[in-house]
């Protein structure tokens, strides 16, 4: 079985009963681990959140030490509004059979991608065509083509998930993926009709950094889960 009919993944088991899963997708060069550290800050094993973290199944030359790294698709980070198309289409498929394999366990409506950067990328377009309901989509630093309709075999989101609650959170410092970016894709779906809540931090390029409050709270109420209060959290950040 090739790397792209399916995706080796790690997990984080709840804490308590089983009551809703995140499928977090690294960034470029990340592994699995980058983003476990995150649910380990929430704390979302203790509110019955299964985390699974798919290991980008792609390798190509990085541009600034010319080793291979993982990916989810080849992307010139120099050149991030040309997607590979192709690329992205083909890890959908084994994106696809694991979350039907999730949702068989607790039920489509119990499951949010999350993503950072390309990995933000893939989470988007993978829920906004997958064709079961799913809870919601949590994204920090994406970048998005000019044209995201293009990427969407009929040019709009699935009709099951047409109304996807979108959380979007970007740092006003990252000059990889520039703010503009995770701006314009808030405005985009705004107009589409999703309930989007954008957060803008001070940070730079890093995984969900400076997140606090406002994504523990978005993740608690699209899985009607309680996520403990994590002590000196507060919003530290600026919504729109």
């Amino acid at each position: 079985m090739s790397t792209m009919e399916r995706l080796h993944y790690e997990t984080t088991p709840p804490l308590r009963p089983h009551r809703a899963t995140v499928v977090w997708l690294h960034g470029i060069g990340q592994a699995p681990g980058d983003l476990m550290a995150v649910t380990q800050r929430f704390r979302l094993a203790e509110a019955g959140v299964r985390g699974v973290f798919p290991r980008a199944p792609v390798s190509a030359p990085s541009l600034l030490s010319g080793l291979a790294v993982p990916c989810w698709f080849p992307q010139n980070l120099l050149a991030i509004d040309r997607i590979d198309v192709e690329g992205l289409l083909a890890v959908h498929r084994p994106l696809a059979a694991l979350l039907d394999a999730e949702a068989d366990r607790i039920g489509p409506g119990r499951i949010v991608l999350a993503g950072f950067s390309q990995g933000a990328t893939v989470a988007l377009t993978m829920a906004l065509t997958y064709t079961r309901r799913l809870a919601g989509v949590a994204l920090y630093a994406p970048f998005m083509p000019p044209d995201l309709s293009a990427l969407l075999p009929t040019g709009r989101p699935s009709p099951a998930n047409s109304d996807l609650p979108v959380w979007i959170g970007h740092g006003a410092r990252d000059w990889v993926v520039p703010e503009r970016s995770g701006a314009g894709l808030r405005d985009l779906l705004t107009g589409w009709g999703h309930p989007v809540t954008w957060q803008r931090y001070p940070g730079g390029h890093e995984p969900f950094a400076g997140v606090r409050a406002s994504l523990p709270a978005f993740l608690g109420g699209v899985l009607d889960v309680t996520v403990p209060q994590v002590p000196g959290t507060g919003p530290a950040a600026h919504a729109r």
